[in-house]
C-alpha cells in the first residue's frame, strides 16, 4: 500500500515527540511537514523541540513551520507534564541544526493543502490554535482536509484518573469551537481511550529488551513524562499523542462513535469541557467521531515495532 501523506500539527511535548518518531519511522506514513503551536511549552520551545527531534531522527528534509504563540482569544496557560522546556529529561539530545521555514504555520498548511493533488490527513496533538486560525483565514482550503485526527477532549468520566477537561481543549477552546463548526471531518482521540494506554512495568521491560539508541531516548522521555501521572494519579504515563498518530497507520485500533460536540466556554469548573450530544437532542448534526474503545495491546505492539532497528 502507498503511504498516507500527512501534515502534523503539534506542541512537543514528550508524547508528541514519540508520535513524531512513529510518524517518521512508519512506512505507512509520508510526513509532509510539521507545524508547531504553544501548549506544552512556549512556541519557541515547542518549535525547537520539533526541530531537535527530527534532526536526531535524520529527518532534516521535513520542514517545520512555527505557528500561534498564544491561544486565539485568551492568555496562554502552559501545560505542566513536560517541564519548562517541554522536553525535559533528554539533555543529550543535540540542538537543532536548522530553523523553521519562514512561513507562518497557517500559511504553510494552506499552501500544502492547496498544492496537494488529493485531500490530506491532518494530525493535531496540541491546542487547535493553528487549525482554528486556518479555518478563519483560509476557509477555501478546508475541503482539502480529508480528515483531522485530533488528540483532545474527554466524554466519559467513570474514573478516578480522567479529569472533566482535557488540556488541549482547555488551552484554546475558542479554536476548538471554530474547528468543530468548520465542516472538516474530525476524529477525536480523547482521555476516554488514551488513559487506557499507560506505560507501566510491562512496557518498560519491553523497551529494555529493544535496547536501541532510539529506544533508550524514548524510555528517558517516558521516565520524565510519567512523573506527573504517577505522582497525581498513581498510574504510568498515558500515550495520548502516539495513539492519535497511530490511527493513520491502523484506524481499527479504536472504535468510534459519532456525535455533535460542543465546547464549554463559560463554566467556572467545566471551562473547556467537551460535551457530546449523541442523540441529537439539540437538533444539531454530528460534527465529529469520538474514540470510545481502544485495543491497547495492539497499539503497544505497533509502537514497539517502530522503535526496533
Amino acid at each position: 500500500m502507498m503511504p498516507t501523506p500527512i501534515l502534523y500539527d503539534c506542541d512537543p511535548g514528550h508524547d508528541d515527540a514519540i508520535a513524531l518518531v512513529m510518524a517518521h519511522r512508519s512506512p505507512a506514513i509520508e510526513l509532509l511537514g510539521v507545524t508547531t503551536t504553544c501548549g506544552n511549552a512556549t512556541l519557541e520551545r515547542t518549535t525547537e523541540n520539533a526541530l531537535r527531534i527530527l534532526d536526531y531522527l535524520g529527518a532534516r528534509d521535513v520542514p517545520v513551520a512555527a505557528g500561534c504563540h498564544r491561544p486565539l482569544a485568551r492568555p496562554l496557560v502552559l501545560g505542566t507534564a513536560d517541564g519548562p522546556s517541554g522536553l525535559e529529561g533528554t539533555p543529550y539530545l543535540p540542538p537543532a541544526t536548522r530553523g523553521p521555514v519562514a512561513e507562518h504555520a497557517v500559511d504553510f498548511l494552506a499552501a500544502r493543502l492547496q498544492a496537494a493533488p488529493e485531500p490530506l490527513t491532518v494530525v493535531a496533538t496540541g491546542p487547535l490554535s493553528n487549525l482554528g486560525l486556518l479555518a478563519l483565514k483560509r476557509p477555501e482550503v478546508l475541503p482539502k482536509i480529508k480528515e483531522l485526527i485530533w488528540m483532545g477532549g474527554v466524554f466519559w468520566r467513570q474514573s478516578d484518573i480522567i479529569t472533566p477537561t482535557e488540556f488541549n481543549a482547555f488551552c484554546d477552546p475558542e479554536a476548538l469551537g471554530i474547528v468543530l463548526d468548520s465542516g472538516v471531518p474530525i476524529t477525536m482521540v480523547g482521555l476516554d481511550v488514551t488513559m487506557q494506554v499507560l506505560i507501566e512495568a510491562e512496557q518498560y521491560a519491553e523497551l529494555d529488551r529493544i535496547d536501541t539508541p532510539l529506544g533508550r531516548v524514548v524510555k528517558d522521555w517516558l521516565l520524565y513524562y510519567e512523573k506527573l501521572h504517577r505522582n497525581s494519579m498513581g498510574v504510568g504515563g498515558a500515550m495520548h499523542d502516539p495513539l492519535a498518530l497511530a490511527l493513520v497507520i491502523d484506524p481499527t485500533l479504536v472504535r468510534t462513535r459519532p456525535a455533535h460536540i460542543g465546547v464549554e466556554l463559560g463554566g467556572s469548573y467545566t471551562f473547556g469541557a467537551t460535551v457530546a450530544d449523541f442523540w441529537r437532542e439539540r437538533g444539531e448534526p454530528d460534527n465529529a467521531r469520538i474514540a470510545c474503545e481502544v485495543d491497547a495491546d495492539r497499539f503497544f505492539q505497533l509502537m514497539f515495532d517502530l522503535l526496533r532497528d
